[in-house]
């Protein structure tokens, strides 16, 4: 089906554009805020010069058009600088979780060859062996330290502190050019690079700003984080390509202090996941707090529930809409249209972006109502996989990207998420989609949150086995969760098994690590 918003004109620019014309048009408007630092603002101007000195810096030192310069920060200011000054100096932006330990951030370094990374020194001493020559490309290692932090560390503030500035990003060939290599997310195997061009990502700007009406007079609550491409597009680089403000937080717990914050900048828009979303909805503070500035509140990064999805609503009057999309798909394709918020969905195509619903194994678009593999087609589509062409032929088809998601498509064009393809439980010939029985779960008064995933049994070839996480002070047996998640269900889809647990794995946009439960269950 064709997308039916207007078309939005991007232009042939690189990724560098949005803040070259933010600063040109509102060089005195404070583009970023930092609360961790006083409230310190920064203003369009400042980014822009700054970021252009740390691109003649990153020159100097030996960074080449075309490097990849691997990127391992919480959302701060410095983040912002440096990816645009990698961009400005013709490099390639690798992400790096800052979650990750020291052999993921070796392999991520490793595989991408990267030459350079922009760190600091609490994660350096998370992977010393990037210190001690176990990633060979890495010729030039940047920190937040002074220069006694080790001698072959270069400190950040020497190279935003000159006069010299570069941007080799005008000019480029926005299509062809990989401006961001982040990874997918490994729910379903292992990561792999994604390569991300400047017109894929412009591209998703500007379908993301129309579709969600961002206006300079915004201001952004930003707290999901940078490395992960939903944070990277649809917080940071929505809120510079409007021109709008944004305020920066680097975690959402303790709950109090990040709701202080709302409190204190009373932002206009919130993009959040489904998990932040359920900490507000159990919080006493949150229906009695002011929430009139506040236009609307978008979810992404994993499946939303329709109970906590109106609840939030009840609580604060906010309208609450889930938004798609995926790393290879510089994230979103598909959002809810502002007036005509659907519960349950995951809303229609943007602009200039196609989707249908195929059978997995023939690849023919299926009729409505009948659920099939999401495929989208879009300008923000990604390249390919990084090094991998087998994994690319397989993921993009005639320029058509399989997610990897079931879906229904209703009859006005909506799209609903049944679960991951790779994720259904097949139990006695059935299929059961973990995130139904979760949604449920999840409704319980006394449950916090929940997973489901797959055990292998030798009648029925796959059991439905939950983890559960109890609110505080509540009290639950495995047999009362096993049949409240019962009521109403197929009984082929009746949990097998309850295990308590303290949480649930999940990965930066809130998604469920069900290879990771499966692998490593909790005790």
């Amino acid at each position: 089906m064709k997308s039916k918003r207007p078309p939005v004109s991007v232009p042939s620019e690189s990724l560098t554009y949005p803040l070259r014309q933010a600063a040109a048009s509102r060089p005195d408007k404070a583009a970023v805020i930092t609360p961790e630092t006083g409230g310190q603002e920064y203003t369009y101007r400042w980014l822009e010069e700054k970021s252009s000195c740390l691109a003649a810096s990153l020159a100097r030192l030996g960074l080449a058009p075309g490097g990849r310069v691997a990127l391992w920060m919480k959302n701060s200011v410095e983040y912002i600088l440096s990816f645009y000054g990698i961009l400005k100096a013709g490099g390639v932006i690798v992400p790096v979780s800052t979650h990750y330990g020291e052999k993921e951030v070796l392999h991520q370094v490793s595989v991408t060859g990267a030459a350079a990374m922009i760190s600091t020194e609490d994660r350096y001493a998370v992977a010393p062996g990037l210190l001690s020559g176990s990633a060979p490309s890495l010729k030039l290692l940047v920190t937040d330290g002074d220069d006694q932090a080790g001698g072959e560390r270069v400190p950040f503030s020497s190279l935003v502190g000159g006069t010299s500035s570069l941007d080799r990003s005008i000019g480029l060939d926005p299509r062809e050019t990989v401006a961001v290599l982040p990874f997918s997310s490994g729910t379903t195997g292992l990561p792999k690079g994604v390569m991300l061009t400047h017109a894929n990502l412009l591209s998703n700007l500007y379908q993301v700003s129309q579709a969600h009406d961002v206006a300079h007079e915004d201001l952004f609550l930003n707290q999901l984080p940078f490395f992960h491409i939903y944070g990277m597009t649809v917080l940071m680089g929505a809120s510079i390509l409007a021109g709008a403000t944004q305020v920066l937080a680097s975690r959402f717990r303790p709950v109090d202090e990040f709701l202080s914050r709302f409190e204190a900048y009373r932002p206009t828009l919130f993009f959040t996941v489904p998990l932040i979303l359920q900490e507000f909805c159990h919080h006493p503070s949150v229906p009695r707090m002011d929430w009139s500035r506040m236009r609307y509140v978008n979810t992404g990064g994993a499946p939303l529930s329709p109970e906590l999805q109106e609840r939030f609503t009840r609580m604060t009057g906010v309208p609450v809409m889930q938004g798609y999309g995926l790393t290879e798909s510089s994230p979103t394709t598909h959002v809810n249209p502002l007036d005509r918020i659907r519960v349950g969905s995951i809303g229609t195509p943007l602009s200039l972006t196609e989707d249908r619903i195929a059978d997995p194994e023939t690849g023919r678009e299926l009729p409505e109502e009948t659920v099939g593999e999401l495929w989208v087609r879009g300008p923000q589509v990604m390249k390919g996989y990084f090094g991998d062409p087998e994994s690319t032929g397989r993921t993009l088809v005639d320029g058509w990207l399989r997610t990897g998601d079931l879906a229904r498509r209703d009859g006005d064009g909506y799209i609903f998420i049944v679960d991951r393809l790779k994720e259904l439980i097949k139990c006695k010939g059935f299929q059961v989609a973990p995130a139904e029985i979760e949604h449920i779960l999840v409704g319980h008064p006394g449950i916090r949150d929940a997973a489901v995933i797959g055990q292998p049994h030798p009648e029925f070839g796959e059991v439905p086995v939950a983890f559960v996480v109890l609110k505080e002070g509540a009290r639950l047996s495995p047999e009362e969760v096993i049949d409240y998640a019962a009521k109403g269900l197929a009984k082929y889809k009746r949990l097998a098994r309850v295990l308590f647990t303290d949480g649930i794995p999940r990965g930066a946009s809130g998604k469920i690590l069900r290879r990771v439960l499966k692998e490593h269950p909790p005790g």
